[in-house]
């Protein structure tokens, strides 16, 4: 009996150290990084293109996410009233709405299939959430924010952009160009990378882009935050020198 117990721990541990470089090899396929690591909104800052590179294990397609952190935003409806004038109408209060959402992928989402449909902007509009007041129409309001975003280049879903390496044992690698909006806002976002294989996904890498203040727009905020007193004197001597230059040049065009 005892042998037999000393043959069944030889032959468990002997199935671990099988199992154990296969389970650690399937956790190390797959990376992710960008360039740049932080994203630095100076005065002539205009937006930039984030390289995002990676591997992916091998066979795979990859979508490239960028997105903010999902907020709540609260807006007011307008209608016409009696037909005649348009108001305000209802309250609107929509959750699950990320700052910005740029998706790209290496294949069209149709050769994809439906395990894409989650990651593409129509899968973010069904995962806003959507609460109206009483008075509110029967507007689409989340197809309505989608294409606003759109509008303002902060949501874009493109295909093919995303280049994928031949297979080099079991991993591939892959790279994008991520056109980041001069619209964003500083804070954390996120960029994301699913691996899709044979009409599912095998894996899914995560990492973190900060985008922050830089030069006279850092010096601008902290001063609106830390000395709003000052700010607003100085935002109100800009104002009347702004139209004071303006009255000057309209006055010398009218002199001629």
């Amino acid at each position: 009996m005892r042998k037999i117990h000393h043959y069944l721990i030889r032959l468990a541990l002997f199935l671990g150290i099988l199992v154990l470089p296969c389970l650690s090899l399937a956790d190390t396929i797959g990376s992710l990084s960008t360039t740049p690591e932080h994203i630095l909104m100076g005065a002539q800052y205009d937006g930039l293109s984030l390289k995002v590179n990676g591997t992916v294990p091998a066979g795979s397609d990859v979508i490239v996410l960028f997105t903010g952190a999902g907020s709540e935003l609260h807006l007011r409806e307008k209608g016409k009233v009696f037909g005649l004038l348009w108001m305000n109408v209802g309250k609107v209060t929509l959750k699950n709405v990320p700052k910005v959402c740029l998706v790209d992928s290496s294949r069209s989402f149709e050769e994809l299939g439906k395990v894409a449909d989650p990651y593409r902007l129509n899968g973010l509009r069904d995962a806003i959430e959507v609460e109206k007041g009483s008075g509110s129409g029967n507007i689409d309001i989340a197809r309505e924010l989608l294409l606003l975003k759109k509008d303002e280049r902060l949501y874009s879903e493109t295909a093919k952009g995303v280049i994928l390496g031949a297979d080099e044992g079991a991993s591939r690698t892959f790279a994008a160009n991520m056109p980041i909006p001069s619209a964003i806002a500083p804070g954390e976002y996120q960029v994301e990378a699913v691996a899709i294989k044979d009409g599912a996904v095998v894996g899914r890498y995560v990492t973190a882009v900060k985008a922050e203040l830089t030069g006279f727009p850092l010096w601008l905020s902290k001063l609106a935050y830390e000395k709003s007193m000052l700010y607003g004197v100085l935002a109100t001597v800009i104002a009347l020198v702004s139209g004071l230059a303006i009255g000057l040049v309209f006055q010398s065009k009218g002199a001629h």
